[in-house]
């Protein structure tokens, strides 16, 4: 059985953060609220930077 180190837990964190990011993103499409829909799309692409420069091990990444 593997171990998990220190980036694959930051990738899981990573990864849940994503899902509750879409989830409301969803939501607010549904109310038609734009400033929040526009503050997830920011959230949501963080979040994708930062699971990259986690998988890729680049630190100019993580440090945003």
């Amino acid at each position: 059985m593997g171990r998990c180190n220190g980036r694959c837990t930051l990738v899981g964190f990573c990864c849940l953060q994503l899902v509750a990011a879409l989830e409301r993103q969803i939501f607010d499409f549904l109310g038609y609220q734009w400033a929040p829909i526009l503050a997830n799309f920011i959230h949501i692409m963080a979040v994708i930077l930062g699971i990259f420069g986690t998988i890729q091990y680049r630190s100019k990444y993580l440090m945003m």
